[in-house]
């Protein structure tokens, strides 16, 4: 990584957002300053990035600063797309600021598993003595993350779920220390689900649980008392043109964040607008977004959990056939390469083929502009 790169852009897209909130607070330490949701949206962000080698694992009981791991992985070799390179600008902002530099970095776990159709990754952030950040990891750029979060509208619980519930029954320790657990997209889901799922011990730890434009749950689970338990702990945030934070239900009231991107690409948490230790909020979510909202729960609700499972392993057939891994690879391909891949779809009944056609679409129309992420 090359230093000074972070002219790129990130700062552009960060014009009164995050970089400028860790130009404006990043030389006050937390004690001056107290952590906040903007902070935790950072260290949301930061888990994009891949520790593997960097910060010790779950079953070890080392630990590294925010600082001390930066330099460490920039001794690694790097992913050169602009999906990590925007990561890894963020991760050497906050290894350079006096707020962040000396967080302790511990805990982490990354697992991909094709067969078991499970994309999983968190990580434990001290920010201070009694206060630890559990950041969970959205979906990557892996074809299996997203099948798992399509999962998500037909079971539950889906086995990133499971593992979030039991990484933080195994990992939350010490008895003064609150924990904060915060999470980007489906992490914002694990967030929730595992707060929710925990047992009662680690459950009392809890000071606050963070959704940033995360997916919310079914009816069901919303009307439970484990949900309830916590309600009152739990901070949404969705942008202005959500769609993936709008989908299933979402029982805690969230609050809309203007972003400085347009449509879906405002999912992006670095774009979200930020004036000094907060979020530049709106009143509600555009018309556009709550419909395609209302139009996809909708699809959503008129299948069954069988026909959902039709669906999913349809859509995801026709890329695991023809052996693609990630998203990309998607995103790139064009409406003559994509037709050719479908058509083993004329067997399937016409409600779900007209599904799937949509859905790639949609994909590939994203493509166009950059790579997407949940």
């Amino acid at each position: 990584m090359k230093k000074g790169s972070i002219k790129g852009e990130i700062e552009m897209k960060s014009e009164n957002g995050l970089l400028t909130y860790l130009k404006w607070r990043g030389d006050l330490s937390v004690e001056q300053a107290p952590f906040n949701d903007v902070d935790a949206l950072a260290l949301c962000e930061l888990v994009y990035v891949e520790f593997d080698g960097v910060v010790p694992e779950q079953e070890d009981e080392g630990t590294v600063t925010l600082k001390e791991a930066f330099q460490k992985y920039e001794r690694k070799p790097h992913k050169t797309t602009v999906h990590y390179q925007e990561k890894e600008e963020l991760f050497e902002i906050l290894a350079q600021s006096p707020r962040y530099e000396n967080m302790v970095l511990s805990n982490y776990v990354s697992k991909v598993d094709t067969i078991g159709q499970e994309q999983f990754a968190a990580i434990h952030i001290e920010v201070s003595p009694n206060l630890t950040v559990i950041a969970f990891r959205g979906t990557d750029n892996t074809i299996v993350g997203w099948k798992e979060d399509f999962n998500m509208s037909y079971m539950m619980p889906v086995p990133s779920q499971q593992s979030a519930v039991e990484y933080v029954n195994h990992t939350v320790r010490g008895i003064l220390k609150n924990y904060w657990f915060a999470g980007h997209s489906k992490g914002g889901n694990l967030a929730l689900y595992s707060g929710v799922y925990c047992n009662k011990k680690v459950q009392k730890k809890i000071a606050r649980i963070n959704s940033f434009d995360g997916p919310g749950f079914s009816r069901k689970v919303v009307n439970e008392p484990e949900y309830m338990a916590v309600k009152d702990k739990i901070s949404a945030y969705v942008p202005v043109a959500s769609i993936v934070g709008m989908l299933f239900e979402h029982e805690e009231s969230y609050k809309v964040v203007d972003s400085s991107e347009p449509s879906i690409k405002q999912h992006d948490g670095l774009s979200w607008q930020v004036d000094r230790d907060r979020f530049v909020l709106k009143d509600k979510v555009d018309e556009r977004s709550s419909n395609l909202a209302q139009v996809l729960k909708a699809w959503i609700n008129q299948m069954d959990n069988e026909e959902k499972k039709a669906f999913i392993d349809a859509f995801f057939g026709i890329f695991e056939k023809a052996g693609i891994d990630e998203l990309e690879e998607i995103l790139n391909m064009d409406i003559r390469t994509m037709g050719s891949l479908v058509k083993d779809l004329v067997n399937l009944p016409p409600e779900i083929r007209e599904a799937v056609t949509t859905l790639i679409k949609m994909l590939i129309e994203e493509g166009k502009n950059r790579p997407i992420r949940m």
